[in-house]
């Protein structure tokens, strides 16, 4: 997708109004990560992992197109509106932040025959407001974090030396010696289902907490594997 030479802050104005043409729900790629997959889930009624096995391509964690380029949940309208990805609700807009909290929204080119209209009262902040996208890129931020921890700890070291002792079944040591089991990165439900096997505490419900859980598993499987704080993340949508 083409980029406009427009770099926009959250206070200037900005206002976009869908059309509902769904021009723009083809031949793009739309990447999800875990909280935006937990979201997809939550609205089709199923589990992350059917999410990730039908719907997500495992090499680019782009959402899959149908046969002519459109996104896979679109069927004359958006069947997943409701729990859309961080990319769909900033349309048309796109968003880059780094740690040190300096951000940017692009303006995307518009498809030709687009019947989004631009224009009228606003600010991108009220856009992103109205959009909804304040919890996705909260995760964002915090999904970029244990990439930025896995990075830093592969980039000290050989993998294994990362992690230190290990054994055999893919574990790591907390610091009283206790394996910890190698959470699934990208996948929710599978994470959560292993730890309550392995602890027996029942995974919480809804997105936010089960989430937020998610997110813990994966922390507290990098500090037992010895990775540094995160210090360098980059989220984008």
């Amino acid at each position: 997708m083409d980029l406009l030479p427009v770099v926009r802050s959250r206070d200037d104005a900005f206002a976009y109004a869908c059309g509902g043409c769904g021009r723009c729900c083809a031949h793009k790629d739309i990447r999800v990560d875990p909280y935006a997959v937990a979201r997809l889930a939550d609205v089709l009624g199923a589990s992350t992992t059917e999410v990730l096995e039908r719907y997500v391509e495992p090499e680019t964690l782009m959402l899959r197109q149908a046969e002519g380029g459109a996104c896979v949940f679109y069927d004359g309208g958006c069947s997943v509106h409701p729990g859309r990805p961080l990319s769909c609700r900033l349309y048309p807009l796109g968003w880059t932040a780094q740690a040190d909290g300096t951000e940017a929204f692009l303006e995307l080119s518009a498809h030709p025959e687009t019947l989004g209209v631009y224009g009228g009262p606003g600010t991108v902040a009220d856009y992103l407001e109205a959009q909804g996208t304040a919890p996705y890129e909260r995760a964002s931020w915090r999904y970029a974090a244990v990439l930025d921890r896995l990075r830093h700890a592969l980039a000290d070291g050989s993998e294994a030396e990362a992690r230190g002792p290990e054994p055999a079944d893919g574990a790591g040591l907390d610091g009283a010696g206790l394996e910890v089991p190698t959470p699934p990165v990208l996948d929710v439900d599978a994470a959560l289902e292993a730890d309550a096997a392995a602890t027996g505490e029942r995974p919480p419900d809804g997105v936010e907490a089960r989430v937020e859980r998610h997110l813990a598993l994966l922390h507290r499987w990098l500090d037992a594997a010895g990775a540094p704080p995160a210090g360098a993340a980059t989220a984008t949508g």
